[in-house]
């Protein structure tokens, strides 16, 4: 890719790249592509263009069944599980730096993390519903505030793909999925034997081992698929500076056991069972108060403990499919258990004091579980008209118990606001959701095709919160026990026209709805408790693309490309209730218009002897809140209108290129590079704190046996470091520059 050009200019001290480098980016691409397959005359080349995968018609699930991604009315993007471990993306972070119109809002903590897609996801809590769909292997898996909002590393763990939905998905994925929907599916059994081992070493003392293995049961199909992880990081980026200790050492182990029982030729049933434990750095110590830390944004001043996370959580996934003459039953089931506990943060460090006359501590704990179940028929011949009908039922339960204690002395014994933080909360949270859905497919001509989709959803909420005061009598914060609802019904539908103008070329138009319920702040802020509910947002968009696939010789390229224009009503927004509260709450806020392009392209090229696989993505996405559009921030209200909507991105560059190639007979060599970049926009809702911009390089090379693989890497070569977020003055930051290795045994 040595054709691209980038052009950097510097504004106020941050590198923002021209939107230009889309255009050299594709266009390089463009040309190594028809130079390449002009110049090859080889005959094996088709041979091992049949063999890269990724290239192939690549299948997906966005419309709840099999198809070609280019035969789908919508913005998808689609990672295997063959060229994450090329690039060597191995959290929800790798992956989202790849999604165009994708944003990846950390706190620190990855279970804090969240998914934002085309502009979605500005008003984020831990506790709070999510704005992109969260699904395993075709089932809603989100809920609760211990990683309840995004994906942890048993999520990616023997993965198969991770594809993305852009744009609402209310109609066939439901609630939540307002900026879209991911849905992260892992390898099943198979009916061959099979091994796999791999062991690495990173940063910080970072060892990391998996171990996956296959085998066949019986002669009629039935297999056995058993797997897991281990990671033990002794050391880390973030230090005491008064102890010299890491705090950001971290261990988690993981295990997966999946079994496929064939009933006859047209009905399986896949069963999987999985187990996950972490410990991990909490909010407190990752964060950066400004006020204490000094010049150096890794060294901590003045903790009185190290705040720490354990997550253990439980899942069961069942999937049961039969085929009939004419049509196709799908039963999908889950259940998820998981405990979370932080035992106990440096709640005053958090604050900006360091003085033995303030000690304060922050713990939290959660015990979740969640239930669902989704039935569908759908038909499966060659017909005029496609159809699928469905039902699903969602439950969960979440108990929270959060308390912070400590002493105050002198002066600190006489605040009223610091008097406040002690106390004791305790809440539970359960959730009923059930809906109809359904789809219908009309071609209306041989190039010309209608189809409808639409749900009906109701989500019945219940919450109980009490709050005991722990402080002294003159600073009473005691709530009585008290009940909230937060019921709603919702019919969401979408209506998309394709129209093919070969049999691999498709031009859509598409309108799309979808739905994030209302719910709960888990931690009202003191004087403002009528704040605790807060009301359901809607979305609807318009959406227009390209996709397709060109053969240009030997070269294979698919490009994408879709505007769209989206209008949401009662946006929930982060604010900050009360000036003397260190809390966050979600707010309704009014309504706004987000409003951007996507171009996608992905290239496969025979070149010098080998194969080389480009994707290339630019997104830019601006929005703003309507007038008359107001927040209450710090106790008085704030007029929002003509703001910029918060994580909308003036451009999203994504670029990855994979080169492989024969060394002798039985060795390949390979080498992989990425570069992911964003810039402009803001993090909050009332614009005061832009966004921060960066560059980030990635890069990894190996050799490969018939059946291993050695390959070294590195990630943020350049050690770029950024602020992701900012909370109460204290600083988040992205992972700096890493290396590492690893030794792949497979057969």
């Amino acid at each position: 890719m040595g054709g691209i050009r980038m052009k950097v200019f510097k504004t106020n001290g941050c590198a923002h790249l021209k939107s230009g480098i889309a255009v050299s980016a594709l266009l390089a691409v463009l040309s190594v592509g028809v130079a390449t397959a002009q110049e090859s005359s080889d005959g094996d080349v088709q041979d091992e263009i049949d063999e890269v995968s990724v290239m192939d018609t690549i299948t997906v699930q966005a419309r709840k069944r099999d198809e070609s991604i280019e035969d789908v009315p919508a913005s998808v993007t689609a990672i295997n599980g063959d060229l994450a471990d090329q690039l060597v993306l191995e959290d929800v972070d790798g992956y989202i730096r790849q999604i165009p119109g994708a944003v990846l809002v950390a706190s620190g903590p990855d279970y804090l993390n969240d998914i934002a897609l085309r502009g979605q996801g500005g008003g984020r809590l831990g506790f709070s519903e999510s704005t992109t769909g969260i699904y395993r292997d075709g089932i809603y898996v989100a809920g609760g505030g211990f990683g309840g909002r995004s994906y942890s590393k048993i999520d990616f763990f023997d993965l198969d793909t991770v594809e993305v939905y852009r744009g609402p998905q209310g109609a066939l994925y439901g609630r939540n999925a307002v900026g879209g929907a991911v849905n992260v599916r892992s390898k099943k059994p198979q009916d061959e034997f099979g091994v796999r081992l791999k062991a690495g070493y990173q940063t910080n003392d970072r060892y990391e081992t998996e171990a996956v293995i296959n085998a066949p049961l019986s002669q009629q199909g039935a297999a056995i698929r058993l797997g897991g992880y281990y990671v033990d990081q002794q050391d880390g980026f973030y230090r005491d500076a008064d102890t010299g200790e890491a705090l950001d050492n971290e261990d988690q182990w993981g295990v997966r056991g999946a079994l496929a029982i064939p009933f006859g030729i047209a009905t399986n049933l896949v069963l999987t069972a999985e187990h996950s434990e972490s410990d991990a750095p909490g909010f407190a110590s990752l964060g950066q108060n400004l006020t204490l830390d000094g010049a150096n944004p890794f060294e901590r001043v003045g903790l009185s403990t190290a705040d720490r996370v354990k997550i253990e959580q439980t899942s069961l996934i069942g999937e049961f499919t039969h085929g009939f003459d004419a049509m196709d039953l799908t039963v999908l089931a889950n259940y998820k258990e998981r405990d979370g506990d932080r035992p106990g943060g440096d709640l005053d460090h958090f604050l900006g004091f360091n003085t033995p006359a303030l000690d304060l501590l922050d713990e939290q704990s959660e015990a979740f579980d969640r239930l669902g179940f989704e039935a569908r028929l759908a038909s499966n011949n060659e017909s005029p008209m496609t159809w699928l009908i469905g039902v699903d039922y969602q439950s969960f339960t979440s108990e929270v118990s959060a308390q912070r204690s400590g002493t105050l002395l002198g002066p600190f014994a006489l605040s009223a606001a610091l008097q406040s933080q002690l106390r004791s909360d305790m809440s539970t949270e359960e959730l009923s959701s059930y809906s109809i859905f359904g789809l219908l497919g009309f071609d209306l001509s041989d190039q010309l095709e209608l189809t409808l989709e639409a749900r009906v959803q109701t989500d019945e909420k219940d919450y109980t919160f009490q709050r005991v005061d722990g402080g002294s009598a003159a600073v009473d914060v005691t709530i009585p026990e008290t009940m909230f609802n937060a019921d709603s019904t919702r019919f969401l539908p979408t209506v998309s026209l394709s129209y093919e103008l070969n049999d691999e070329v498709n031009l859509y138009g598409r309108i799309a709805t979808g739905y994030r319920p209302g719910g709960f702040n888990p931690s009202p802020a003191p004087g403002f408790f009528d704040q605790t509910a807060y009301d359901p947002e809607d979305i609807v968009s318009g959406e227009l693309g390209y996709k397709g696939v060109y053969r240009l010789g030997e070269t294979i390229l698919r490009p994408q490309v879709a505007v769209y224009y989206s209008v949401t009503k009662d946006v929930q927004t982060t604010t900050n209730l009360s000036p003397t509260s260190t809390g966050f709450s979600l707010q309704n806020v009014g309504d706004n218009a987000v409003y951007g392009t996507e171009i996608e392209l992905s290239a496969y090229t025979p070149i010098a002897g080998g194969d080389l696989i480009s994707n290339v993505g630019f997104s830019t996405t601006q929005g703003e809140f309507d007038d008359g559009t107001e927040i209450l921030f710090q106790g008085a209200l704030t007029d929002l209108g003509g703001l910029r909507v918060p994580r909308t991105r003036d451009y999203i560059v994504n670029l990855s290129t994979v080169y492989s190639r024969p060394l002798s007979n039985n060795l390949d060599g390979f080498l992989s590079f990425g570069f992911q970049s964003e810039g402009g926009g803001y993090d909050n809702a009332i614009n005061s704190r832009s966004s921060e911009g960066y560059e980030m390089f990635d890069l990894s090379a190996g050799i490969r046996g018939s059946n291993w693989k050695l390959q070294v890497f590195g990630k943020n070569l350049t050690d770029e470091v950024y602020r992701t977020v900012e909370v109460n003055n204290n600083v988040f930051l992205n992972t700096p520059q890493t290396f590492g290795i690893s030794l792949t045994f497979e057969r």
